[in-house]
């Protein structure tokens, strides 16, 4: 069932033109006809579901179902306004009732897999936006999150082929782009991954994670001097994000300009960056090595009173955690 079993489409246009004033005016009326209640409260719920007053769509079409459980219109509506409060499951819940009234209904299948997408159900998410564009193959929500379920499974070839499609609809969802390069990227397809992100990168240029990603891809292409450019330019905007300044002495260490970085500072702004690049290794080092580092030293003292010892293997534990994050670094 549908609200145009009730109402023509000349009534429905002239019911959603009118002003908020007037459709609350309307429906503070104790004799408006329940159809027509219903009619008013889903546009209702529809606007305010575009403004994003989302608390009052979710009770707007809640009414509505409550009224009209047959409307399946209305119950994808309400998985939308749903999903957008982070309801996920409630959502997908409506959907289910929607898609039962209406298997065809577009919007239901959409939501439903963004829902899906949202709690991790890749594959479920894929066959629902799937469904949703033989219907609709202008829905952008719906080729978006077929895109990054795609990228999630590792179908990165797909993935761009659906990011394609997402931005013929809207080419200036910069951040569309970033999920694009990833899926580039894990195709070795280094070149097209950097023009992907120089995309949101121009939209928004102190995104420093993307930055140090560039770095990284840059890397593979071995320009060695552009990735550690990347790499301080994300340093200049997050000054202590230690990712890119492990990547940036990795570089140094592999190309043999390691010593020559750190002992040759002529500049004052070249030694604030070797400081500040110290700094971030240190202050690492003291998140997340020197508790274990400490226990080790602890539990081998207190086994063999000899602080020899005890130092002797905790200097052997944090040169292992060196090499293992000179080892993680070479896999990026």
């Amino acid at each position: 069932m549908s609200w145009a079993e009730e109402f023509s489409e000349a009534d429905y246009q002239r019911y959603w033109h009118l002003t908020p004033e007037d459709r609350r005016q309307l429906l503070s009326d104790d004799q408006l006809a329940e159809p027509l209640r219903a009619l008013l409260l889903y546009q209702q719920g529809q606007h305010s579901l575009a403004q994003n007053q989302v608390n009052d769509a979710i009770v707007e079409f809640g009414d509505v179902v409550s009224m009209r459980p047959g409307w399946h219109e209305a119950w994808a509506g309400h998985a939308a306004a749903l999903l957008k409060a982070g309801e996920r499951d409630e959502a997908i819940a409506s959907c289910d009732r929607a898609l039962e009234l209406e298997p065809t209904n577009a919007e239901a299948w959409s939501v439903r897999g963004t829902a899906l997408y949202r709690l991790g159900k890749y594959a479920e998410a894929v066959n629902s936006c799937d469904r949703a564009l033989e219907l609709n193959a202008d829905d952008y929500q719906a080729w978006q999150t077929l895109s990054d379920a795609l990228n999630h499974q590792g179908q990165y070839a797909e993935a761009v082929i659906s990011y394609d499609k997402a931005l013929a609809l809207k080419p200036d969802e910069a951040f569309i782009w970033a999920n694009r390069g990833t899926a580039l990227q894990k195709l070795g397809r280094y070149e097209e991954a950097i023009a992907s992100y120089d995309k949101l990168l121009q939209a928004e240029p102190d995104r420093y994670k993307l930055w140090h990603q560039r770095g990284l891809v840059l890397r593979k292409l071995r320009r060695f001097d552009s990735a550690i450019a990347n790499f301080d330019e994300a340093l200049s905007i997050q000054p202590d994000f230690y990712p890119a300044t492990r990547s940036k002495l990795f570089v140094l260490l592999r190309t043999g300009q390691l010593l020559q970085y750190l002992m040759d500072s002529k500049t004052l702004a070249k030694r604030q960056q070797v400081t500040n690049d110290l700094q971030n290794v240190l202050d690492n080092t003291v998140k997340t090595k020197l508790p274990t580092l400490v226990v080790i030293a602890l539990l081998v003292l207190f086994s063999t009173h000899s602080q020899v010892t005890a130092m002797a293997i905790a200097g052997v534990f944090l040169l292992i955690a060196a090499v293992g994050d000179l080892i993680t670094e070479s896999q990026k």
